[in-house]
């Protein structure tokens, strides 16, 4: 498991024993703890089954905005261009995966 993977949990685990703490120290009714126990476990179900969207995912999006869906051949040297201005920006990582994930010719 990464450091960011054990941050993450760790930060989530907290965050679900907090309002049941609280609940004990402070004494609350069990009216307050538990939808507040509820809504940080559905933070963190929303968290893990959505996680956070990548530079692709936000180029999808930025394509399917501007009306070039999947079926446009103009789709893939539009996403080239962008990944020249990432790799441009100095992320030639985050540049091919844009590449790869929209099938976008390599640059030569």
């Amino acid at each position: 498991m990464s450091k960011e993977n054990r941050i993450l949990y760790g930060g989530l685990a907290l965050a679900a024993v907090i309002p049941l703490v609280l609940g004990l120290l402070l004494q609350w009714p069990a009216l307050v703890t538990v939808p507040l126990f509820a809504a940080v476990l559905y933070g963190i179900y929303r968290k893990l089954m959505h996680g956070n969207k990548t530079t692709s995912d936000h180029v999808g999006v930025v394509l399917d905005r501007i009306g070039l869906y999947a079926d446009n051949p103009v789709r893939a040297l539009t996403a080239h261009r962008f990944a020249k201005l990432i790799e441009a920006a100095g992320n030639p990582g985050v540049a091919d995966e844009v590449r790869q994930r929209f099938d976008a010719p390599h640059p030569f």
